[in-house]
């Protein structure tokens, strides 16, 4: 499966794939000057497209024996076609030639062979009732005219009738007993009156001896007319664009069943499957394609989160750019346990990091609710650069990173931070004879912030790892600890409300408690180095965490006020002058754009 954003090359693929074997269908492909790489004077004159096909059989590489090559896989020959489109730019047209061979001038290759690697291609923005619709631009009329069975069977050379023929042929001969008009009306078929009544009057119309006589019959008896008039319908009443896709799929992959005893390639094309087609269809249409087995193979294009996270990991290819990057296990650095937790874990509200330019990947639900309201005040909204944010709901982030980190050592260009706490406990959590030096905590922050410190080469995947405890904590010890104090006692407050939502009054309780006692800590560790630590101490680990407050809850509560705040200006500069924030700015600044120097440098110095 091809998956990446809007103009990432996914469409490219397949019509190269389609343009250089042809359809079943036998679409005609007409190349345009802007087919061809570059603008204007800089336009390249010429293309090549490339297609290698191993894995013959004895019995499926004979069609091609003239144009076979070998190499050698694992000690044993193997058959290898090497297929090779060319078209050239000349002054008034375009040239197109299909070879194939071992050397790079190969031979032509027409005929059979040709037809045995025609490809079926559903394409994009499916009007699937226009194309099932009977007529001259009947999609079903060329599904069945491309099926073996609705080709003329030939005897001794000579074409014969095919059964459709026959079938109206008889019809013919009914329909014309039915309308024939006798010499009296009790001659006649049953409609003869009709026919009786419109010969009287073409003998009115028509000079003496230049009359003619009428007949009835079903219009177009050859079998591609016949072809067009059919058409396929869902049972019952009228169906939806949703079902009506379905239909147009199913009806598309009659084309990939060109019966067992062929040995061509099996191949379709599908571009964006999801076309119309709600989360849950999507998803047994995925499946049935991936259970399907036999020969059958799939190329399938999307936009779809659902489909990102249904198909394995394995078989995805990320489109980028002008590059293209396969996710098996050849080109990735996920070892093979990752790709069976990715299997089970990377859910359609996760699947959206394989469409960004740029992937912040959170521990948690608050880190998920605070980074996008923090980006919009620094005026970095994660939306307008691409950038997903996503929750993997645990510090199994490695897992997740390595999908983005290459064996080669080629960097896919997408800009991927991690956030991550370092987990560290303050001295004021430990009591008694079990407390540590501070000497002894920061050594333990030093140890943890290594453990955690980037594994890779690419610049592009970075960690970015609080300076002390949890996000909580790193909040509670900054400028802001008097809004997130008042955001922890008010989610306190909801949590308890029966109606979960408590009464307005208990707003004027919540502020005078949060100035009552932050003015009562302060006064109280005034003269303690640690008295910023003690203040947040209290905050997080006796309030937040002592009530069992639900932390996404004071996340939201708290993002809400940054949201709400006026001044957003002095939000920012206090956001920038924060010792304790300043991972999440850095994260954000990493997948979206960085400071212009001079700002950089001044909000280092402040």
């Amino acid at each position: 499966m091809l998956i990446g954003e809007n103009d990432s090359g996914k469409t490219t693929i397949v019509d190269a794939i389609r343009y250089a074997l042809g359809t079943q269908s036998r679409e005609w492909a007409r190349f345009e000057e802007t087919d061809f790489y570059g603008v204007g004077a800089s336009r390249a004159d010429s293309l090549k497209i490339e297609c290698i096909f191993r894995g013959f059989s004895h019995e499926e590489a004979g069609p091609f024996l003239e144009w076979l090559g070998f190499e050698e896989v694992d000690g044993q020959k193997e058959y290898v076609l090497r297929v090779r489109f060319t078209a050239q730019r000349k002054r008034d047209r375009i040239i197109t030639a299909l070879r194939a061979g071992p050397d790079e001038i190969g031979i032509s290759i027409d005929g059979d062979a040709r037809d045995r690697l025609r490809v079926t291609y559903l394409k994009p923005l499916r009007d699937a009732k226009n194309e099932l619709t009977p007529g001259h631009r009947s999609r079903f009329a060329q599904i069945l005219k491309a099926h073996p069975l609705f080709q003329k069977p030939t005897v001794r050379g000579n074409t014969e009738y095919h059964d459709l023929e026959k079938i109206i042929e008889t019809a013919n001969k009914d329909i014309g007993e039915y309308f024939r008009p006798g010499d009296t009306e009790d001659e006649g078929g049953p409609a003869g009156s009709v026919l009786r009544t419109i010969n009287d009057l073409l003998d009115e119309f028509f000079a003496e001896g230049d009359s003619s006589f009428a007949r009835v019959k079903i219009a177009g008896t050859d079998l591609a007319d016949i072809l067009q008039k059919l058409e396929l319908v869902l049972a019952g009443n009228p169906a939806g664009l949703g079902s009506l896709n379905l239909l147009y799929i199913a009806g598309e992959l009659l084309l990939l069943q060109r019966g067992t005893e062929s040995k061509g390639l099996r191949l379709a094309l599908i571009e964006e499957l999801e076309a119309h087609i709600h989360p849950q269809a999507q998803l047994r249409l995925i499946h049935f394609l991936a259970n399907r087995g036999g020969a059958d193979q799939y190329l399938l294009t999307t936009h779809s989160t659902t489909l990102g996270a249904s198909i394995d990991l394995k078989k995805l290819v990320i489109c980028l750019g002008d590059k293209a990057f396969p996710m098996g296990p050849k080109y990735t650095e996920l070892a093979p346990g990752d790709y069976e937790f990715l299997q089970r874990f990377l859910d359609a509200t996760k699947a959206n990091l394989f469409f960004a330019r740029g992937v912040l990947l959170v521990e948690g639900d608050a880190e998920n609710l605070l980074i996008p309201t923090i980006a919009e005040i620094i005026g970095r909204p994660l939306h307008r650069y691409g950038v997903s944010i996503v929750n993997i709901g645990s510090t199994a982030f490695t897992r997740y990173e390595r999908i983005f980190v290459r064996r080669d050592g080629q960097s896919m260009g997408i800009k991927v931070a991690v956030v991550t706490d370092l987990d560290v406990r303050p001295l004021e959590w430990y009591k008694g004879p079990e407390q540590p030096g501070q000497n002894t905590i920061e050594k333990d922050k030093a140890k943890k912030a290594e453990a955690l410190s980037e594994p890779y080469s690419d610049l592009h995947v970075k960690r970015f790892i609080s300076p002390n405890w949890t996000l909580e904590y790193e909040i509670a010890l900054s400028s802001f600890r008097k809004p997130f104090y008042m955001a922890v006692l008010w989610a306190q407050k909801k949590k308890n409300a029966t109606t979960g939502e408590p009464k307005e009054i208990k707003r004027k309780e919540v502020t005078s408690t949060v100035k009552k006692n932050i003015e009562l800590w302060k006064s109280q560790w005034e003269t303690s180095e640690r008295c910023k630590e003690k203040i947040a101490w209290e905050i997080y680990g006796r309030t937040l965490l002592g009530s069992e407050t639900s932390k996404p809850m004071v996340a939201q509560e708290f993002a809400s006020w940054l949201a709400r705040y006026p001044h957003k200006q002095k939000l920012r500069d206090a956001l920038f002058e924060s010792a304790s924030l300043r991972y999440l700015i850095d994260a954000i600044l990493h997948v979206t754009e960085a400071l212009p120097e001079a700002s950089t440098d001044e909000h280092n110095e402040s």
